[in-house]
């Protein structure tokens, strides 16, 4: 791209966030459009398939559909005869479904004789200009490009009206703590507070803007940002690099913002946010009045008690990338449930095996709106948990529809550790609350790492160095007697006890280059020299 073309980019990128953050969703517009969305999801649905899909044979969804022989009439009967989500029960019980695998071009999409090679760049929107790239996170690669648009964003904003309405955080003084690109996650979650009305203040990241390894165009992308901010004239936050594991200059934002308004809301990764109160609580500072949205990671029990323990009030919410806030929390919910943002998408699941023998129900999504960044029917993202449709808790969410519950959400892909069967529950059990109770700390002080860059898998233990003392034989005992309450950890037990395959380390957690601390988390192997010839 030359510097004329960048230029001409970076002022249609400024119009853009100028007008999204000039003219926020209001309240009243934000409830109304998603009870009359959810209403005519049927509708909706049909619609986004005549406008995103039957236009455009060569699409991935077009030619599916075409393979299992279902043609624009057979959808709209069974949309008819068996409404939206039966419609897509049936679709995927004849083969109209896509496996994350096939979605990352990792294996063709093979339906009786016929295969389809895709991947990820063919379920882009193809009647929606993107205004700028992205990838994702990456926890476990190195991210898929991704676009997204300001009309996509705008319509998070809805959801971030509501949130905030829920909260009691509407016009509080707001902070989002996510990483700068590679990741889309903190400038998207930036524009989306905007458009919901609750323009941040700051904007803290787990990595610095100039990350090595990051490419040299993404970190010229991340050091334009305040230029950008400038020229749109938005009053949006520059990031501000704040590692995980030194919450601090977010602590005192928080207590600033208490003392100023006695009200503050940041989103955040859910680790990042119970370090943030894990460190307040050990100083005795008291953050009653702040609302976390912790999201981007399992939000679990032992996260949320730790989180809870400062004073905060914590919204969980479920989300992944490009489509961003697929789901959240309510108040009348347990841990670990939420509602899914029905107007915006629906879901089903699909039992399979997700690759170590354990069957599962995989998540599968269909995008409604227009303007969602990718075409998606009956997709996996890599995740499986817990549905259960039409279900009214009794709060305000429920009062708009939104009435499709998910719970205890994993990924499929996070659950084989060194070759042996584990289910990924057991990781983040472990880690938040076994060794903590044993041996001290809490939350985000413990993590597995699995390494084989010496040729043998080796799982080490990571312990925080201001743990305290931990007797390391002990801790190896601990992990095996956890391990072994699981059925999937039997065999896990013998390699895991005796043999040296595990070892404890004192050492800060590895952090993923989009920020994220995972229970479990695998070196990239090292590359080695092709021998000569």
């Amino acid at each position: 791209m030359s510097n004329l073309q960048m230029a001409r980019r970076a002022v249609g990128v400024a119009r853009g966030l100028r007008r999204l953050t000039r003219d926020p969703v209001q309240l009243a517009e934000a409830r109304a459009t998603v009870q009359r969305e959810v209403s005519e999801r049927p509708q909706r649905f049909l619609a986004m398939l005549d406008q995103l899909v039957w236009p455009f044979p060569d699409s991935p969804t077009a030619r599916l559909l075409g393979l299992v022989g279902a043609e624009r009439g057979d959808v709209a009967r069974l949309v008819d005869e068996h409404g939206l989500v039966g419609a897509l029960e049936r679709l995927r019980d004849a083969g109209a479904y896509v496996a994350y695998e096939e979605l990352q071009g990792r294996r063709p999409i093979v339906r009786g004789s016929a295969s389809l090679d895709v991947g990820p760049s063919d379920f882009f929107n193809p009647v929606v200009d993107a205004d700028y790239m992205a990838t994702t996170g990456g926890s476990r690669s190195g991210g898929t490009p991704v676009e997204l648009s300001f009309a996509w964003q705008r319509r998070q904003g809805v959801q971030r009206a509501i949130q905030h309405d829920l909260a009691g955080t509407a016009g509080a003084p707001t902070a989002v703590w996510l990483p700068v690109f590679p990741s889309a996650a903190g400038y998207g979650a930036v524009m989306k507070q905007a458009a919901g009305g609750n323009r941040p203040e700051r904007w803290f990241s787990q990595i610095p803007v100039d990350l090595e390894g990051i490419a040299a165009h993404k970190q010229v992308a991340n050091r334009a940002i305040p230029a950008l901010n400038a020229l749109a004239r938005t009053g949006l936050p520059s990031p501000e690099h704040v590692p995980t594991a030194d919450p601090e200059p977010v602590v005192r934002w928080m207590l600033d913002a208490l003392e100023r308004t006695g009200r503050a809301a940041i989103a955040a990764y859910a680790t990042s946010v119970t370090a943030a109160a894990r460190w307040a609580v050990d100083r005795g500072i008291d953050l009653t009045g702040v609302v976390a949205f912790p999201a981007s990671e399992p939000v679990t029990a032992g996260k949320l008690a730790a989180i809870r323990a400062s004073g905060m009030r914590a919204l969980s919410t479920y989300a992944f990338v490009p489509e961003g806030t697929m789901a959240m929390s309510c108040p009348a919910m347990g841990d670990e449930e939420y509602h899914v943002w029905d107007q915006d998408q629906a879901v089903v699941t699909r039992r399979r095996d997700r690759g170590d023998g354990t069957e599962v129900d995989a998540l599968c999504w269909t995008s409604l709106a227009i303007e969602a960044p990718r075409v998606l029917l009956n997709v996996e993202n890599d995740d499986f948990g817990e549905l259960a449709h039409d279900v009214d808790c009794g709060c305000p969410l429920g009062d708009l529809g939104l009435r499709t519950h998910l719970a205890h959400i994993r990924g499929m892909s996070k659950v084989v550790a060194a070759g042996i069967s584990i289910d990924g529950t057991t990781f983040d059990r472990l880690c938040e609350e076994v060794l903590p109770a044993r041996f001290g700390g809490g939350p985000g002080d413990y993590q597995f790492v699995e390494d084989d860059s010496s040729g043998t898998t080796v799982i080490e233990l990571r312990v925080r160095p201001d743990v305290g003392a931990v007797d390391e034989a002990a801790a190896v005992d601990v992990v095996r007697r956890a391990i072994e309450a699981d059925e999937f950890g039997v065999l896990a037990s013998s390699v895991w006890g005796d043999d040296g395959h595990v070892r404890v380390v004192r050492s800060e957690p590895v952090v993923s280059r989009a920020g994220k601390q995972l229970a479990y988390e695998r070196l990239a192997p090292a590359v080695r020299p092709s021998p000569a010839s």
